[in-house]
């Protein structure tokens, strides 16, 4: 009996050893790059981005992720910043994704590469007020594809709309949901409103 339970102890010692160097490969792989200006913007290139980030995992206040498919830090703390788990959160993943500047003056588009560390300096609730020059309000029910509904905590973006119930909606979540594509019915919350990102080429 003691020597099963002396190799329960290793055992658990090794995983969490795995465990954070697992963390630590990932973490070593983000990066501060600049973004790349872009002159064009097309909704169908967010929807991929975003489709892209799918399975990422959610780290709250975050911004990086390797798409592999796997969340690389999970069960991370949640509403913590500064565990450098994988993955944006709701409103840095909607940053990211519409191209949006760390500048809140500027309309322009910039691209962040997905191993770009950089969460944006929007909340829901400024995404939700049309905060920042290139956001702003929109009803909801004219709300299109790669629009978003917004709440006071929580932003997520229309992946596929639908005249009826609910819509696909991509969004990082949780920590224990993380990010992917979920049927909502945001439309139809009297606590979400419609945003949408100026600028569109297509």
């Amino acid at each position: 009996m003691r020597c099963f339970a002396a190799l329960l102890v290793v055992g658990f010692a090794l995983s969490g050893v795995s465990g954070a160097q697992a963390y630590h490969r990932f973490w070593a792989t983000c990066n501060e790059d600049a973004p790349t200006f872009m002159t064009t913007m097309t909704r169908d290139a967010a929807q991929d981005y975003a489709n892209a980030a799918r399975y990422e995992g959610y780290q709250w206040g975050g911004g990086c992720w390797n798409y592999d498919d796997a969340d690389s830090y999970p069960n991370d703390p949640p509403q913590v910043l500064g565990t450098h788990g994988e993955g944006g959160d709701c409103s840095g993943l909607t940053f990211k994704t519409w191209r949006e500047s760390t500048d809140t003056w500027r309309d322009g588009r910039y691209y962040w590469r997905a191993l770009r560390n950089v969460h944006g300096p929007y909340d829901a609730a400024a995404f939700r007020d049309g905060g920042g020059a290139p956001n702003h309000t929109v009803a909801k029910v004219t709300a299109g594809v790669m629009d978003a509904f917004a709440s006071g905590t929580h932003i997520g973006m229309i992946f596929t709309r639908s005249l009826y119930g609910g819509d696909q909606i991509v969004e990082a979540k949780c920590e224990a949901c993380g990010t992917n594509i979920f049927y909502r019915t945001y439309r139809g919350d009297s606590a979400y409103g419609g945003v949408g990102r100026w600028g569109w080429t297509g």
